[in-house]
């Protein structure tokens, strides 16, 4: 059996897969959605990734935190990748309520 080496994403095809699904999610719901629940479990980092051991104590998350933190800029220099953790928030909301 081969090893785990990761699983490599092209963000290219990525783009196209999300611009995909924003689409479909615009054809199906409008120009805007919305959201009836806020606040949500979540699992802390890293340890939702480390099923070698018990799963860990979810915290609270809140969707309208999520939003308001993806809007506190629109700088590109500004940006950070943790900004995708908030944007996974909303996506996974937007999933669950399809």
């Amino acid at each position: 059996m081969d090893s785990w080496s990761g699983l490599k994403i092209d963000t290219g095809e990525l783009r196209e897969v999300f611009d995909r699904l924003i689409t479909h999610l615009e054809q199906t719901r409008g120009k805007s959605v919305t959201l009836q629940e806020d606040y949500f479990y979540s699992l802390p980092f890293p340890e939702i990734y480390d099923v070698t051991n018990d799963p860990p104590s979810p915290t609270i998350g809140q969707l309208t935190e999520s939003w308001t933190n993806l809007h506190r800029t629109q700088d590109i220099e500004s940006t950070t990748t943790f900004e995708l953790v908030w944007l996974s928030d909303l996506l996974k909301a937007l999933g669950h309520s399809a």
